[in-house]
């Protein structure tokens, strides 16, 4: 077997359920897994929408749920239970990397601006515990004007 082992040719042999592969595999081959992109890698897959809630299912029940503590200490037990996490059919599947898409919160990054010397986490915090209206009245009191609120998004 050759010494590279790409992220590609993982899936595929997870796709084919090659459990017995592990032992075939060189120490720098071995060394190329990165179980934590193959868990997000083997959540998604292209197909129906049956197909693709089996994969998030399956993943998450056989392979994303002890894989931190098993990783590290016993990575052949986690290449086979991503071997596992295969569909039945024993083809070579598509899965494309779905990001994380994180929206701006308006809120906390208003009260970064009139809160500049405050931790982050302090601000999260009140982020979580105030809402709208209460943030709008805050403003009031401070003197800024209806025009301008709204203009922040509040």
């Amino acid at each position: 077997m050759a010494d590279d082992f790409t992220l590609k040719d993982q899936l595929a042999a997870i796709d084919l359920n090659a459990k017995d592969l592990w032992e075939d595999l060189s120490e720098s081959q071995k060394k190329s897994l990165v179980f934590f992109t193959l868990n997000r890698y083997l959540s998604s897959v292209q197909g129906s929408a049956d197909r693709q809630a089996h994969a998030v299912l399956v993943t998450n029940e056989r392979f994303n749920k002890n894989l931190f503590s098993i990783m590290s200490k016993h990575p052949r037990l986690a290449w086979q239970l991503a071997c596992s996490c295969s569909h039945e059919n024993k083809k070579i599947e598509f899965h494309p990397w779905i990001s994380v898409k994180r929206e701006k919160d308006k809120k906390l990054a208003l009260l970064c601006e009139l809160f500049p010397n405050a931790k982050m986490s302090d601000l999260e915090t009140l982020n979580a515990i105030t809402d709208k209206s209460e943030i709008k009245e805050y403003l009031k009191q401070s003197g800024w004007d209806d025009k301008r609120i709204k203009e922040a998004g509040v």
